[in-house]
């Protein structure tokens, strides 16, 4: 697919959450915010968002605004080496690492997949049984292989969302993360997980690169850049 076309991929611009926080801002209105902004892109049809991070606090807003502006829950494909389902991670409920209880709560998801997963508490696990969350841990991907790279997601749902922290490669593939884990997913599984899903997927979003730690010739970012490109395929018409 061509993505240079402007029909295809379109920046149109950042939501200045440091600045905002900066202000005095406080995390309702800054999350009110964050929706609102995507729910501004959607409203110019036929436009999807990708939104890149930033931490995984962003997925909470973003899909919260899809949901509403959609119409309904959609069922979410959440690649990370965390479940970032704690009820309140250190006191904050609006934490990196808690983006997906709010989802949850919420009821803006009806399937939550979580793969790549191999950083676990027993609370993540509670809180999955809690949600009926999907968890696809890494010690056990070779068994799970066949089913993860050929999902079928979405049907009876406003559409798909894929939330994509790219720690959830290996460390080796993207070592430009705030939260290394070894023992994660290969490029080519997340290619092989992404190429084959059949869906109809409405938006997503890129997270958790972190330039400072990023000290291998960039070599996170261009990792980062190429999964967009494959999103943005895989978004587009």
């Amino acid at each position: 697919k061509e993505l240079n076309d402007p029909r295809v991929l379109t920046d149109v611009g950042d939501v200045p959450v440091q600045e905002l926080r900066d202000c005095g801002i406080d995390d309702d209105k800054l999350m009110h915010i964050i929706s609102e902004s995507v729910k501004l892109v959607m409203e110019e049809d036929p436009l999807r968002p990708l939104v890149l991070g930033g931490d995984h606090s962003i997925s909470f807003p973003v899909v919260r605004a899809v949901s509403e502006k959609l119409g309904g829950p959609v069922d979410i494909l959440h690649l990370d080496a965390h479940p970032d389902i704690y009820h309140a991670f250190e006191g904050n409920k609006y934490s990196h690492a808690s983006s997906f209880a709010r989802i949850m709560e919420g009821g803006y998801a009806r399937r939550l997949l979580q793969v790549g997963i191999r950083s676990i508490t027993s609370e993540g696990r509670e809180q999955g049984k809690r949600f009926g969350v999907e968890q696809f841990e890494m010690r056990s991907f070779s068994k799970d292989r066949d089913l993860l790279e050929n999902l079928k997601l979405g049907e009876g749902v406003k559409g798909v969302y894929i939330s994509l922290d790219v720690d959830c490669l290996d460390p080796a593939f993207a070592p430009g993360v705030s939260h290394i884990e070894p023992g994660g997913l290969s490029f080519r599984d997340v290619l092989n997980i992404l190429q084959n899903l059949q869906a109809n997927v409405v938006a997503a979003d890129v997270v958790e690169f972190n330039p400072q730690r990023d000290t291998v010739d960039g070599m996170t970012a261009m990792v980062a850049a190429k999964l967009v490109r494959e999103l943005t395929a895989k978004i587009s018409k």
